[in-house]
């Protein structure tokens, strides 16, 4: 190897390691504190939401059975139009 080649493969293989420590260094020191910031922020805006959060209504007994009951009603029509059908494709599927 030459003297000029040995001393860019120097300068290349320093450049690598003080770039592969300088990453680790802002991986170790800097993204922790980066993070223990971001949670702070985020738990005071969970703290702030908590208080203004509005009074959750009680649910309305009836209304939820009567939702129900015409779901109920659609898929029992539903399961109506198709039974034919779904008889029809499991005579025709091979088992």
């Amino acid at each position: 190897m030459t003297s000029s080649n040995l001393k860019a493969t120097t300068r290349m293989i320093v450049a690598s390691f003080a770039a592969g420590a300088s990453a680790m260094v802002l991986v170790g020191l800097v993204a922790p504190v980066t993070m223990q910031g971001g949670l702070a922020v985020r738990e005071a805006f969970a703290a702030e939401v908590q208080q203004t959060r509005p009074m959750i209504e009680p649910l309305d007994l009836a209304t939820v059975q009567a939702q129900l009951a015409e779901a109920d009603r659609a898929v029992q029509a539903a399961r109506a139009t198709t039974d034919d059908d779904i008889a029809r494709l499991r005579r025709l599927t091979p088992r």
